[in-house]
């Protein structure tokens, strides 16, 4: 139970909080043409999307918004809390002021950031720190009374109060260094699907173990912020981290045996061989789906799919060539002001627009390459020994051909595997920007395959049996084929 000395300290700060002034909150806004708008912010709150829930922020709480740059999506959000930071998108699309004593509506596209003239607050403690993966941390009243931890001697139900620190590592079956205020160390996999807080603008919210890097419950005494003279869209301190696309994971360089490290299964997939990435990537957490692909036929792309009356909203695409994939990745890069991965022949292109066979080198969306798409399926530097993505059981991560219902499922229903990714064992096979060749036992760094007439796929599907939902497990297609078992994914290298 949360003791009453924290509950009194948290229903204090917050009380105090809400007794401030509702009136416009003089502002800054720094406007992407260089304009510097001295005026005052009208409106009470703004709603913020983030992975790990949707919340509003009352203004009194804001000490600046940043806005996108050229090539991101994220929105960061910081508080009158110094170093709380929150990173996500931002919902209202205007900033509502007084300009001069005439009431405006700022096109957020037009802002760089807004800086709200406000006071700095101090934190008295009985709260405790949370800090997420990407670099995101927050204050909060802890209002989970405790976790379930399976250690190597049993399940344990920690107690809250008996915590000064937690450390997560992991996405999937989260794995946890716990302190106790008494000094003992204890590790093992969290059980609970949610960590339940609330944050001191009042919203509760329920996060994921695998989002958080660490929750410090160490009394907080925090000096006064200096006064910002320049906002940058990561804290102070911190080196400058990529923001993670929406609906994406990161993939960290590292290296891992590639193809069939098992006795049974597709030739194709041996010898194994040694791959090394000396560049991050990302991918998508999901395969691209009919909701998704709509949008770019609406707006100019190729003929409308057939879905084989299956459904679409939140299906995987199907019935799209390899060309197609690579077409919708170009359409994104340049929805999102990112230089294109394809020219009209379907090489890679670089930032400049020259053509190169080195993904590190390609900037917009794109297809994984088969060695990116096998080393985020075994879970990247976690190194999974398990046979398909995320499980050694098949029915726990795959749609296939004993339980899919002879269709395509709606992507995500299933386990995802230790990055967070789901469905790259089933559901639909998925093109990769290789062409498909034999394997060599040769070391391979940054590997990528552009010579021959076929293109791979990779995952297996709804349609086949679970040997072809092994990670190691390849097949290929001519690049004009379109069949209802075949779909693919985005990825990206990180900038």
């Amino acid at each position: 139970m949360i003791s009453v000395k924290k509950w009194v300290l948290v229903v204090s700060l917050l009380v105090s909080v809400s007794l401030l002034l509702s009136n416009p909150i003089p502002a800054r806004l720094n406007m992407r043409n260089g304009d510097i708008i001295e005026c005052s912010v009208t409106m009470d709150r703004i709603s913020f999307i983030s992975d790990y829930g949707e919340f509003q922020m009352p203004m009194e709480f804001v000490k600046a918004i940043v806005f996108p740059t050229s090539g991101t999506i994220i929105t960061s959000l910081k508080t009158i809390y110094k170093n709380e930071i929150f990173r996500g998108f931002l919902l209202e699309e205007y900033i509502l002021a007084d300009f001069e004593g005439i009431p405006m509506k700022f096109h957020k596209d037009t802002i760089s950031w807004v800086e709200l003239l406000v006071e700095d607050r101090d934190l008295e403690g009985g709260v405790v720190q949370v800090m997420l993966k990407t670099g995101e941390q927050f204050y909060a009243a802890m209002l989970s009374e405790g976790l379930n931890i399976q250690t190597s001697y049993g399940v344990f139900s920690l107690s809250m109060d008996n915590v000064a620190l937690m450390e997560f590592e992991g996405e999937g079956n989260v794995l946890t260094k716990t302190t106790l205020l008494s000094g003992s160390e204890m590790r093992g996999i969290v059980q609970d699907d949610f960590i339940v807080v609330k944050l001191l603008s009042g919203t509760e919210l329920s996060i994921a173990p695998g989002k958080i890097k660490t929750i410090d419950f160490s009394t907080i005494e925090l000096a006064e912020a200096p006064e910002i003279k320049e906002i940058p869209d990561f804290l102070p301190g911190e080196e400058k981290k990529a923001e993670i696309p929406h609906n994406m994971v990161l993939v960290e360089k590292g290296t891992f045996y590639m193809g069939d490290l098992w006795t049974s299964g597709n030739s194709s997939g041996k010898p194994t061989f040694e791959v090394t990435f000396d560049y991050d990537y990302f991918i998508g957490k999901y395969e691209v789906t009919f909701e998704e692909y709509d949008e770019f036929f609406i707006h100019g792309g190729r003929q409308k799919p057939s879905d084989n009356g299956w459904g679409r909203a939140s299906r995987p695409v199907i019935n799209v060539s390899w060309w197609d994939a690579i077409t919708y990745c170009n359409w994104l890069s340049t929805k999102e002001d990112l230089p294109v991965a394809y020219d009209d022949e379907g090489n890679f292109l670089d930032k400049d627009g020259n053509i190169t066979t080195d993904p590190s080198m390609v900037m917009g969306y794109r297809l994984a390459t088969e060695a990116e798409w096998e080393y985020a399926a075994r879970g990247g530097k976690n190194n999974d020994s398990f046979m398909y993505s995320g499980s050694e059981e098949v029915d726990e991560v795959a749609w296939y051909g004993s339980n899919s219902e002879n269709k395509t499922q709606p992507v995500g229903k299933k386990k995802p595997n230790s990055l967070g990714i789901y469905d790259m064992s089933g559901n639909v096979e998925e093109w990769c920007s290789d062409c498909y060749g034999l394997y060599t036992s040769s070391e391979k760094i940054n590997p990528f395959a552009n010579s021959g007439s076929a293109r791979v796929s990779r995952g297996g599907s709804w349609s086949s049996n679970a040997a072809y939902s092994r990670v190691a497990c390849r097949d290929f297609y001519s690049p004009t084929v379109t069949v209802n078992c075949l779909g693919f994914r985005i990825a990206r290298t990180v900038p």
